[in-house]
């Protein structure tokens, strides 16, 4: 009886919890190498009570403790292992928010624009443009005018 009653327990205790999930949850976060912003994508799951009706919360936490880190930091099992429990301290810390687990789905870098290359590339298709129309006939430079 002794053995059962606390097996019973942590059954009953498994039923109640809640899984949130949270989906291409992107943040801006740091990397060592130009110290420059990096784009993100997480997808999670938390398991714990009350956390759809606390999902602020989750979010607000998420967004103060990834940008705790740099983005090679992330990219370790020990780093994200460290994510994870930094994450479960605060919410209970701050928010007195229990999560059970977290489970990390998907993590990805975004591609960056860069505005500066972009830009170049825009000048240098323009730059072709002008040089093939200046080689075309004039009777084509007038036909094109007209469209």
């Amino acid at each position: 009886m002794r053995k059962v009653l606390p097996v019973l327990f942590f059954l009953v205790s498994l039923l109640q919890a809640e899984i949130y999930k949270v989906d291409h949850f992107e943040s801006d976060i740091f990397s060592k190498k130009g110290n420059a912003l990096k784009k993100v994508e997480l997808s999670l799951i938390f398991e714990g009570e009350n956390l759809s009706r606390n999902d602020y919360k989750l979010l607000d936490a998420l967004n103060i403790i990834i940008s705790s880190f740099y983005l090679e930091d992330l990219f370790t099992s020990k780093g994200k292992e460290r994510f994870k429990r930094l994450l479960k301290q605060f919410l209970l810390k701050k928010y007195m928010l229990d999560v059970d687990a977290i489970y990390l789905l998907k993590f990805d870098i975004k591609p960056a624009l860069n505005c500066d290359k972009l830009e170049t590339l825009l000048q240098k298709l323009q730059s072709k443009r002008s040089v093939t129309t200046e080689k075309k006939a004039p009777e084509e430079k007038a036909f094109e005018m007209l469209e």
